[in-house]
C-alpha cells in the first residue's frame, strides 16, 4: 500500500489514496455498473477496492481535472451508486456521470471531518459541477477589533481566524454601510476598510502607539471619539467598543438600558452637553431598534433560512433573529443547482455560509431535513465553542418564521430576474444598435478595448478590458508591461503604435496557443485611438491571421469612430446609447492602463530612493513607508521621529536623512 499525506489537510492523519492501491477489497462487485469511459476496466476495478469508510470523493475528467467533489457517510456505497444502472438518477448526475473518468477518495475519521474537507477542496478546486454561492465572490464582514487597545469597525472581505469579532456576511454592501454610519454617529470607533490585509481606508491612524498631533474630520464632527489625540480614555474607548459590540450582536436592550443610566447621571451632574448627546445616541438606536419586529417572545437567537429555486437559480434567505427580535434578513444566489433536491442544496449554503468567522446562532432553523444535520452541528458547535442546532421545526413561532423566508426568498429572486431580464433587454437594444451603426454580422456580446500608457518610454505598460454583454468583466481585464521599450522609442519619444503592436500580438499569440486566460476572441476588438492606432491593429491580425475580428479605433479628441476599408470617420451622436458604451469601455481601458503603470512607476521609484541606502532593508523600508505613509513625510521627518519608527533606531535615522539631504540638493 502506497499513500499521499495531505498537509493542507484540516486533520494530519487524512490520507488521500490513489484507488487501485487502497488495500480494502470488501465490497460487492456483483451489482450492475454503468461505466463507460476511456478506461472503464480500471474503472470497475477502483470501484471495486472502495473502503467502508466515510470520507471525501473527487470525479474527474478525461483530462484529470476535477469535475465534481462529494462527502459521504460512507464512500463505497455512495461512490459505487453512481454507476449502478438502476439508480434513477437525475438528467444532471447522469451528464455528470458520463465525464468521469477517474476518480480518488480521501478517508477521514469521521463524516464532520470530511464535511470540513469537502469545503476546503471545494474552494480549491471550484469544480463545474457543484452548487456555489452565485459568481463566488467574497460576501464582505464587518470586523470589531476588540484584540486591539483602540478597537476600529472595519470592512473586510477576507475574513480571517484571529482574535477580532466579525459580523456578516451582508448581501450586499448597503446595509452594512448604514451600520457603519450608525455606529460613527452613537458610538464614536474608528472605522474604515481594510485592503490587502494591511492598508487601511477611513481612519488614517495606523500605529495606535502614537499619538498624532491632531485628529482628522470624523473627530471634529464628532463621529469619533479621537483616541489618536488622547481625547478619550482607554477605558472609556473600551465601553464604547464593548457597547457597539453588543449593539451589532442584537442586544440593544442592554444597550438602551446602558444608555438611559448614563444620561441620568449626566444630568445629576448637571453636565447637560454630555446628558444632549447620550439623548441623541439613544434617539438613534431606537429608530433602528423600532424597525425591528418581535418574532418571539422567548428571547431566543436562530437563524431561519428561506429557499425558492426558479430558472435554474436557487435564492436563499436568511432572517437573523436575536433575543426574539427579527433584525434583518440577508440574500443569497447558488448556481449549479440542476437536478438537485432542495435538501442538498440547503445543506450546501449552510455549509458554505457559515464557512467564515462570524458570529453563530444558538440554532439554525432550515426549511427541510438534512441529511447531514448532525455532522453540520457538530462542526458548527466546534466552530463556536458551544451547542449549536441544525433543524427543521415542525410547530410554532418558528414555523410561521421560516415561512416568512421562503417569501422573501421568492420576492429576492423574481426581483432578481426581473432586474436580469430587463438589463438584458437593454444591452440586448444596445449591441444590435452597434451592430447596425458599425454593419457588424452579429451583435458584439464580448468586445475588447486596448491602451497604452507610458511616460517618455519609461514604465509603458498596455490595457485590455473586457465587457461582456455590455458590462465590464474585471475578470478578463489584463495588462501587459511592454518588453521592448528601448528597440521601439523614436529617439526621446516612444512609438505608440509599435507597442500597440506588441500588445496585441502577445495578445493573439496567448490565444493561438490555446491560454484559456485569453479566450474566447473578441466579437469586437477597439484601441484607443484614430486611424494611426487602428493600422496598428489590422497590421497584426493580419500578421496572425486574425483579419476576421472586426476592429475600430476611438480618437477622444472629436469621439469619432475609425473602420477600416473606409476614409472617413463614423460621426455618432453625441446621445447615441452604443457612442456612450464605447466611450465608457474606451475610458475603463485607460484608467486600468493608467493604475497599472503609476504602480509600476511608484514600486520603481521608491526601490531607486530607499532601496539603495545602508542599513534600509525590505522590512525596514516597508516599516517606514507604513509608519509614515509616503516618503515625501520621511523627508520632512526628523531624525527623532524617524528613529522613533519600527525597527529604527538612531545611527540608521541620521544615514537615511543624509542620504535624502544629498538627493535633494543632486534634484
Amino acid at each position: 500500500m502506497s499513500a499521499q499525506h495531505m498537509g493542507s489537510s484540516p486533520a494530519g492523519y487524512i490520507v488521500l489514496f490513489a484507488m487501485n492501491e487502497h488495500p480494502s477489497l470488501n465490497g460487492n462487485t456483483t451489482e450492475p455498473l454503468n461505466v463507460s469511459s476511456p478506461d472503464s476496466g480500471s474503472l470497475v476495478e477502483k470501484l471495486a477496492t472502495l473502503p467502508d469508510a466515510p470520507g471525501v470523493y473527487l470525479h474527474k475528467n478525461v483530462e484529470g481535472k476535477v469535475i465534481y467533489i462529494g462527502k459521504a457517510r460512507n464512500l463505497k456505497n455512495r461512490v459505487r451508486s453512481y454507476f449502478n444502472k438502476d439508480s434513477g438518477h437525475s438528467p444532471f448526475t447522469r451528464k455528470m456521470v458520463r465525464l468521469i473518468a477517474d476518480f480518488e477518495t480521501v478517508v477521514t475519521r469521521t463524516e464532520k471531518e470530511a464535511l470540513i474537507l469537502e469545503n476546503n477542496l471545494v474552494k480549491m478546486h471550484k469544480p463545474h459541477f457543484n452548487i456555489r454561492l452565485k459568481d463566488d465572490k467574497r460576501y464582505p464582514y464587518l470586523k470589531l477589533t476588540l484584540n486591539e487597545q483602540f478597537p476600529a469597525l472595519l470592512e473586510v472581505r477576507n475574513p480571517k481566524n484571529d482574535k477580532a469579532i466579525y459580523f456578516g456576511p451582508y448581501a450586499g454592501t448597503g446595509k452594512m454601510r448604514q451600520t457603519v454610519s450608525l455606529a460613527k454617529r452613537v458610538f464614536k470607533v474608528r472605522t474604515g476598510a481594510l485592503m490587502n490585509d494591511r492598508r487601511w481606508g477611513g481612519c488614517p491612524w495606523r500605529d495606535t502607539s502614537q499619538p498624532l498631533d491632531k485628529p482628522c474630520l470624523e473627530y471634529h464632527i464628532d463621529r469619533c471619539s479621537g483616541p489618536c489625540v488622547g481625547a478619550v480614555s482607554d477605558e472609556d474607548y473600551a465601553a464604547q467598543s464593548r457597547a457597539l459590540k453588543n449593539f451589532l450582536e442584537g442586544r440593544s436592550d442592554d444597550l438602551l438600558k446602558d444608555l438611559e443610566a448614563r444620561m441620568g447621571e449626566a444630568a445629576t451632574e448637571m453636565k447637560f452637553e454630555e446628558a444632549a448627546k447620550l439623548r441623541d445616541q439613544i434617539e438613534a438606536v431606537k429608530s433602528v431598534v423600532e424597525k425591528q419586529q418581535v418574532v418571539s417572545l422567548q428571547n431566543e437567537d436562530y437563524d431561519a433560512l428561506g429557499l425558492y429555486i426558479e430558472a435554474g437559480v436557487a435564492s436563499v434567505v436568511v432572517l437573523i433573529v436575536r433575543g426574539g427580535k427579527l433584525l434583518g434578513d440577508q440574500h443569497f444566489f447558488l448556481q449549479n443547482i440542476e437536478g438537485r433536491d432542495e435538501a442538498e442544496v440547503v445543506s450546501v449554503f449552510v455549509r458554505q455560509h457559515y464557512e467564515g468567522p462570524a458570529a453563530l446562532p444558538h440554532e439554525v432553523l432550515t426549511p427541510h431535513d438534512l441529511e447531514d444535520a448532525e455532522s453540520i452541528e457538530e462542526w458548527l458547535s466546534d466552530k463556536a465553542a458551544r451547542r449549536i442546532g441544525v433543524r427543521r421545526p415542525q410547530r410554532g413561532d418558528k414555523v410561521k418564521v421560516l415561512e416568512m423566508a421562503a417569501q422573501n426568498a421568492e420576492l429576492a429572486l423574481r426581483e432578481h430576474l426581473n432586474y436580469n431580464a430587463t438589463a438584458k433587454a437593454v444591452h440586448d437594444a444596445l449591441l444590435s444598435d452597434l451592430q447596425k451603426h458599425l454593419k457588424l454580422e452579429a451583435p458584439p456580446r464580448r468586445i475588447e478595448c486596448f491602451d497604452i500608457s507610458t511616460v517618455q518610454g519609461s514604465f509603458s505598460v498596455g490595457s485590455m478590458v473586457v465587457f461582456t454583454d455590455g458590462k465590464a468583466d474585471k475578470k478578463a481585464y489584463r495588462h501587459f508591461t511592454i518588453k521592448h521599450t528601448l528597440e521601439i522609442t523614436k529617439g526621446t519619444e516612444p512609438n505608440d503604435f509599435e507597442m500597440m503592436r506588441e500588445v496585441l500580438r502577445r495578445r493573439l499569440q496567448r490565444a493561438a496557443e490555446g491560454d484559456d486566460k485569453f479566450l474566447p476572441l473578441p466579437d469586437l476588438l477597439m484601441v484607443d485611438g484614430g486611424k494611426g492606432q487602428l493600422s496598428s491593429a489590422l497590421t497584426v491580425l493580419q500578421e496572425k491571421n486574425y483579419e476576421m475580428i472586426p476592429t475600430v479605433g476611438l480618437a477622444k479628441q472629436h469621439e469619432l469612430l475609425f473602420v477600416p476599408d473606409q476614409s472617413e470617420p463614423i460621426v455618432l451622436a453625441r446621445n447615441s446609447p452604443a457612442l456612450h458604451l464605447l466611450q465608457r469601455i474606451r475610458d475603463e481601458a485607460h484608467r486600468f492602463a493608467i493604475t497599472h503603470h503609476r504602480k509600476k512607476r511608484g514600486k520603481a521609484q521608491t526601490k531607486s530612493l530607499l532601496d539603495d541606502i545602508p542599513g534600509i532593508g525590505e522590512a525596514r523600508r516597508n516599516a517606514l513607508l507604513e509608519h509614515f505613509g509616503s516618503l515625501q513625510k520621511i523627508r520632512a521627518a526628523s531624525a527623532e521621529e524617524i528613529a522613533a519608527a519600527p525597527g529604527m533606531n538612531r545611527a540608521s535615522a541620521e544615514k537615511l536623512q543624509e542620504y535624502l539631504r544629498v538627493l535633494t540638493k543632486v534634484e
